[in-house]
């Protein structure tokens, strides 16, 4: 494999993780704001969201399966942890989304939690990356 395609596998993966860590981020912001409007507006904003909602991680496969091919063993085990860190985000946010307002703010302040989590497994797989390629650039653009 060259260094170049190895780049290009590990630049997507890491492009795509974020962007879609970012989305599920901002869903997840809007879910915690609507803990302080009225129950009307509350469920209006709840149904947008989950009309928005979209799969964090199913469009990673084919960028993690990159990375995989390419290696070593380090990077693609921090790509497929931030990938489960991801999809166990998704899956909490999209909780709180569906969740009844009595434990709506349960399910906000776990998906908090999960947060911190998610973006350390990123961060995981950049570090990795980064230090595979031999290159501080690629982990500072990123991050």
């Amino acid at each position: 494999m060259s260094q170049n395609s190895r780049r290009a596998a590990y630049a997507e993966y890491a492009d795509r993780c974020k962007e879609n860590l970012d989305h599920v981020r901002l869903i997840y912001v809007e879910v915690a704001l609507t803990l302080s409007v009225g129950e009307g507006e509350s469920a209006e904003s709840l149904a947008e969201l989950l009309g928005s909602w979209r799969d964090p991680v199913q469009d990673l496969v084919t960028c993690e399966s990159a990375v995989v091919a390419e290696g070593p063993e380090r990077v693609a085990d921090s790509a497929s942890g931030a990938s489960r860190a991801l999809a166990r985000f998704g899956t909490v946010v999209l909780e709180s989304i569906e969740s009844g307002d009595a434990v709506r703010a349960q399910k906000v302040q776990v998906a908090k939690e999960t947060y911190g989590v998610t973006y350390k497994a990123y961060l995981d797989f950049l570090y990795n990356a980064a230090e595979c390629l031999g290159d501080e650039e690629f982990l500072r653009i990123r991050s």
